[in-house]
């Protein structure tokens, strides 16, 4: 049995989950301790996983468990930008087929399809727009080219999209700041923790959520034993969908690392400080280098991300600080610059921007290594995982299966010092993207 005892913590509530009216949690413990399958981590992937193996098989109980509350973990603390752009590796990177975009790009449309289908189908109020400004915003002469060499890779991949020149950009944010944009057309914004929550509330009745319940050791071998806080229970199949904790159980550890990024939520704000932030109503900016600023304006306040740390979450007023100086940059002037709420989130990165998927050993299936496009990438992508244990054919799955897993990484100390040298790096080579 692999064993762990620490569950993910964070230093601070999600701004997003803090703007939501409070949540009573489900934490009863089912009496049954024998299940068909049990999913570990109810994020996105495992709300689709456990979501979709109901489907399969009304029948048959599922046990979702997850460490904390529905919306406080990762899944509600990302910016709720749903994009099927392909991820990391990155359409920046040079090589890539037409081949290797289309499917990805098919993975991500039919997860963002899903999605959109759930939130009609069981009215989540999760302030979804489709047509809401969501776009990528040049502020350098590199970030410039970026943008170019996204608009040519999109029309070679066959993703609709509008350009934006700098005087339409200032006009949209209010703010000279940036020089050139582009926009896929095709796309999603949305409240991260209202969509978490929504999603939780509406599982199939074959499926049992229990919240704030860590799970601390698990069996190697069907059926497999699943140690938690709240005792004991039993499974046939094992589904790990907890993304960089998989490691805590001997999976993936050679090749994800955790990375912390960061978020701040400004008051609500008035009518004259929100006209400074431009015409739109509601906009999105996401930044041409990877490691530059993701800006919304939404729910009449402004949204700032961006920050970067290795395994490690800043404090709460390092954090602050960091995000305080990226808004005055784009925006001085202002009369105050004060935040409400600040907060950290956990994702994990392989170096290859490439999914641990699969059935790893007989009765283990497992989907990790998100990159931070957990959302359509993580639903879509625990969907196929439980269709694989079904059996289930599909264009989609076959797609999936053929992609690359994450590569190799080196262990500890060399690790950690090439990370934090190429969060360093990047980060200089960001300058104003940033």
């Amino acid at each position: 049995m692999t064993n762990h005892e620490t569950a993910p913590a964070y230093k601070a509530r999600s701004g997003w989950n803090a703007l939501l009216p409070e949540r009573v949690p489900r934490e009863e413990v089912p009496r049954q301790r024998w299940f068909r399958t049990i999913v570990v981590g109810a994020g996105y992937t495992g709300l689709a996983a456990a979501r979709r193996l109901a489907e399969l098989a009304p029948g048959e109980e599922v046990l979702l468990l997850d460490a904390a509350t529905m919306g406080e973990g990762a899944s509600g603390r990302n910016s709720g930008y749903l994009l099927i752009n392909p991820g990391e590796p990155s359409a920046n990177a040079a090589g890539f087929t037409a081949d290797w975009a289309a499917r990805q790009i098919a993975l991500v449309q039919a997860g963002l399809d899903w999605l959109r289908q759930l939130v009609a189908t069981h009215a989540i109020a999760c302030d979804w727009q489709e047509d809401v400004p969501a776009i990528t915003a040049a502020a350098t002469a590199g970030g410039e080219r970026t943008v170019r060499a996204t608009r040519d890779r999109y029309l070679s991949w066959g993703i609709a999209s509008k350009d934006y020149a700098a005087e339409e950009l200032r006009r949209i944010f209010g703010t000279g700041y940036y020089r050139r944009g582009i926009q896929s057309l095709t796309r999603a914004l949305v409240q991260p923790a209202a969509l978490h929550r929504g999603l939780a509330d509406s599982l199939p009745a074959a499926v049992t959520l229990v919240e704030n319940t860590p799970v601390l050791a698990l069996g190697n071998e069907a059926p497999f034993t699943v140690r938690t806080s709240r005792g004991d229970f039993v499974a046939d199949r094992l589904f790990l969908t907890n993304n960089l904790h998989a490691r805590a159980f001997g999976l993936g550890g050679d090749r994800m690392v955790g990375i912390y990024t960061y978020g701040a939520f400004t008051p609500e704000l008035d009518a004259a400080t929100l006209e400074r932030f431009g015409e739109a109503p509601q906009w999105g900016a996401l930044p041409a280098h990877r490691m530059g600023s993701t800006l919304r304006k939404t729910m009449g306040r402004l949204l700032v991300r961006s920050g970067d740390s290795y395994e490690r979450e800043l404090e709460p007023d390092a954090a602050r600080a960091m995000l305080t100086q990226l808004y005055r940059n784009r925006f001085p002037g202002l009369k105050s610059y004060a935040f409400e709420h600040v907060w950290g989130g956990l994702t994990a990165v392989t170096h290859n921007g490439a999914f641990l998927f699969g059935e790893v050993r007989p009765g283990l299936f497992v989907s990790a290594g998100c990159g931070g496009a957990g959302v359509t990438r993580g639903t879509i992508h625990g969907r196929l995982l439980a269709e694989l244990a079904h059996g289930v054919p599909s264009q989609l799955l076959s797609d999936r299966l053929a992609l690359d897993g994450p590569n190799w990484l080196p262990p500890e100390p060399l690790r950690g010092i090439g990370a934090r040298a190429q969060i360093a790096w990047e980060t200089w080579l960001a300058g104003a993207e940033r």
